[in-house]
């Protein structure tokens, strides 16, 4: 009988080592482009329910036995999880005990201030603007490493998409975005040597920032950047309409348009009041507008005006920029 009994052991264990071995090479059946996200405080037997349920695991027993066996209970990490196709028990265990959570993308065009940069945060459901614009107004320390005279990190959160975790803290963002820009940096100076720029990196940040709100077309940049370099060696008042505009903006006063009035609001970003360039940069430059900062067309240009065809018409002197200006207004009229 003792045998018997022995036997009968031998063989429930070795049939569930065989369904448990079986188990673990069987994938789940869940839904296509299917995204989990296990919260944290979970434990390892209500994550293993979780999987169940969402048909990620067949069975939630074996699920928790090999998470057992591999010592993983104590390592299995909160956040979002992708399943786009089925996997098997080991690797559903290894992705969850390795953190390899699901990644949103986030996309800075270029051109965007601070508060755009914040309102995209928003948008693409990352948290809350205002949350965004504070983490950015106390991380004025990143930048400062590396730029002594940065007041913000205005034009330092480099334009490109990212790929953040749900429920990424805004700094963790912006440190990110922040070091993007210093490869950029790096990249420039690679272009060409910083003592060779017409500028330092912090006044090159802010002339970018000026050629990428203002230059129409790519080919255009050098020659714009040409313009406010030619005004800056002069003396001579920038008057960059988009500079105004963040002043206005900047005081919650921008109504979509510029009067007269708006060209002598007293603010120190208002290059129609005064010389030499903002004291920041008023949006975030993309790579193409940097270069051209640091590599200007060489020209006698020291005005230009937007054309109906989205483009620049550049003048080296008064009278043939009135004469360009009022070409433009003929054409907008006419049209």
């Amino acid at each position: 009988m003792r045998k018997l009994a022995g036997l009968l052991l031998i063989l429930l264990i070795a049939g569930v080592g065989w369904y448990v071995r079986r188990e673990l090479q069987v994938s789940g059946t869940p839904a296509e482009g299917l995204i989990i996200e296990i919260p944290r405080g979970l434990g390892a037997r209500e994550i293993v329910g979780l999987l169940k349920q969402k048909n990620v695991i067949r069975d939630s027993n074996v699920a928790f036995a090999y998470i057992l066996y591999s010592g993983t209970r104590n390592k299995l990490q909160a956040g979002e999880y992708s399943f786009e196709y089925p996997e098997t028990i080991p690797e559903v265990v290894h992705k969850i005990a390795n953190g390899l959570v699901y990644l949103h993308k986030f996309t800075v065009p270029e051109g965007l201030t601070v508060e755009a940069i914040a309102q995209k945060w928003q948008e693409q459901g990352f948290g809350p603007a205002q949350d965004f614009k504070t983490a950015a107004a106390q991380s004025v320390d990143l930048v400062r490493q590396f730029d002594g005279s940065a007041i913000s990190v205005e034009g330092y959160l480099f334009p490109e998409t990212y790929s953040f975790p749900a429920h990424t803290n805004p700094r963790r963002a912006i440190e990110t975005m922040i070091a993007r820009f210093r490869q950029m940096a790096a990249k420039l100076q690679g272009v060409l040597p910083e003592d060779r720029w017409p500028l330092n990196l912090h006044d090159t940040v802010i002339l970018a920032s000026l050629i990428e709100t203002e230059a129409a077309q790519p080919e255009e940049r050098p020659v714009v950047a040409s313009v406010y370099l030619n005004r800056l060696n002069r003396h001579t008042l920038l008057q960059c309409d988009p500079t105004v505009i963040y002043a206005l903006a900047q005081a919650d006063r921008y109504t979509g348009r510029l009067t007269l009035a708006d060209l002598r609001f007293k603010s120190p970003y208002n290059t129609y009041v005064n010389r030499g360039l903002p004291p920041s940069a008023i949006a975030s430059p993309g790579y193409a507008s940097l270069l051209a900062a640091i590599q200007p067309a060489d020209t006698k240009y020291l005005y230009f005006v937007r054309t109906l065809e989205s483009r620049h018409t550049f003048s080296e002197t008064l009278a043939a920029h009135n004469r360009a200006v009022a070409a433009y207004r003929k054409l907008r009229k006419a049209s």
